[in-house]
Order: structure tokens, then C-alpha cells, then sequence
């Protein structure tokens, strides 16, 4: 069991909480193991063993970790971790690397608390509301909850399903080279080809609420493809604006 009382939040949902802990350079070995043995059974849709056995920096090299824990089973049923990344024009971009909640929890608030805490950890060490927030995924689900925020007019999402706007290409080309460096990259449509590991993470194709979004994935994207995806947030009012739309306190002198 992990044993770190630094930060938590109840998400609302009885026998979850929702706890922020170290950065993954200082977790114990068996609080990796807990984690991930947590996650296996929570989403068993998903290669996720196979996943942290190839790509276990996505834990061990995070800056920042938030686990929502069923307290009943003492298991970890959601995991989200982030690290920064410098890119070339040297905007701040937070690198979101895992954003996972099990089958049974993703109708509760664990996925907000987790983004709520996140935030308020990442304010409270002094750092800037990223610019960039991007991740790379196979999943529309994750383009529809980062696409809720950019009704604002202020934040831009990346890719734009309509295939209207590619005002944020080029800015797309230089995360993706940040990100997955050497790697190819279809800026039209947000593609990084064959990253995905392992190839078959996903059981099943993923399906969200948007047809959209399915039907942008699916033309898109092959099962060891992901989709590059990003939200610009270039001022301090649509920073403010996610903020307040995640319940986290604004800054002391940005009130």
C-alpha cells in the first residue's frame, strides 16, 4: 500500500479518494507494484501489465502523480501522471503521460478531482499554468474531455476533427518533436505512426459519445498509432477558465 498523506481530495464517490503522490523517481518499488497491480484488475480491456512492463517511465519519470484509490479494496482504480517538457519555442508544455480510470468509475468524479488536485499540485510548487497541455493517444474519449474546454475563446484544441482550422500545426510538429522524437508525424491530422506500445493496449477499439470523434479515430489512426492531441492556452483568462471549470482555487494575486 502507498503511505502518503501530502494531498488528497474525496471525489465524491464512497469508498474513493483521490490522493496526489510523490513524483515517480521517489516511489517505492512497491508502490509501483500496487499501482499497477491496481490498474490490471480495474481495466481489464487493456494490455496494462504489458504497457508498464515496456513503458514503465510513464510512471518512474513523472513529475507529478494523482492515483484515485477504491479504500474498500485498497487498490488503485485510476492513475494520471504528467511531466513538463521543454520545446523549442519554449512555451511551458505539461507532457500528460498516463490518463487512466477503471470500467466501474468513470461515471463518478474521480477523472475531475484527479485533474483538480493535479493543478492545485503543480500551482502550489510555483509553476505556470502550462501553455501547452498535450498527450498522445489511440482513445476519442480523451480528445472529447480535452475538447470540453475549448469553448473558450482563448483555448484551442489540436487536432480539429472538422479539419478546418490548422492554425496549431506547426505547433503540433514541434511538441510531436518534443515528444516522440525521431518519430514521423502527419501534422494534418495529428498522427504519430507505430509508437504505441505494446501494439494491441487496447482489446477493443475505444468508443466515446461524439461519432465525430469515433469516426476521426478510426479513419485515422491503426491500433500502434496515436493521435497527438493538444490544448493551447496562450493567456492567463483561459488558464483561469479550466481552472474554475475544475473547482481549483486561482492563485493568490490572480483573483
Amino acid at each position: 500500500m502507498a503511505d502518503d498523506d501530502r494531498a488528497t481530495r474525496p471525489d465524491g464517490r464512497q469508498g474513493v479518494e483521490v490522493l496526489a503522490l510523490p513524483p515517480g523517481r521517489e516511489l517505492p518499488t512497491e508502490t509501483e507494484k500496487w499501482i499497477v497491480d491496481g490498474l490490471v484488475l480495474a481495466m481489464p480491456g487493456l494490455q496494462t501489465r504489458q504497457l508498464f512492463t515496456l513503458r514503465r517511465d510513464m510512471l518512474t519519470k513523472a513529475d507529478y502523480v494523482v492515483v484515485g484509490v477504491d479504500r474498500e479494496r485498497d487498490r488503485v482504480v485510476s492513475l494520471l501522471t504528467s511531466r513538463w517538457t521543454e520545446i523549442p519555442s519554449g512555451r511551458p508544455c505539461l507532457h500528460i503521460m498516463i490518463q487512466f480510470v477503471g470500467d466501474s468509475y468513470r461515471n463518478g468524479a474521480v477523472f475531475k478531482e484527479s485533474w483538480a488536485l493535479h493543478f492545485a499540485r503543480l500551482l502550489a510548487e510555483g509553476r505556470p499554468f502550462p501553455e501547452v497541455i498535450a498527450l498522445k493517444t489511440y482513445n476519442p474519449v480523451v480528445h472529447c474531455a480535452m475538447s470540453a474546454f475549448s469553448g473558450h475563446p482563448d483555448i484551442s484544441m489540436y487536432p480539429d476533427l472538422a479539419g478546418e482550422d490548422d492554425s496549431r500545426a506547426a505547433l503540433a510538429a514541434e511538441v510531436a518533436a518534443s515528444l516522440a522524437p525521431g518519430a514521423a508525424f502527419d501534422p494534418a491530422h495529428g498522427v504519430v505512426p507505430a509508437i504505441g506500445r505494446p501494439l494491441d493496449l487496447y482489446l477493443e477499439r475505444p468508443l466515446s459519445h461524439v461519432p465525430e470523434a469515433n469516426r476521426y479515430f478510426a479513419e485515422h489512426a491503426e491500433p500502434g498509432d496515436r493521435v497527438l492531441c493538444l490544448l493551447h492556452v496562450p493567456t492567463q483568462a483561459g488558464a483561469h477558465a479550466i481552472l474554475t471549470a475544475l473547482g481549483v482555487p486561482l492563485p493568490s494575486g490572480q483573483r
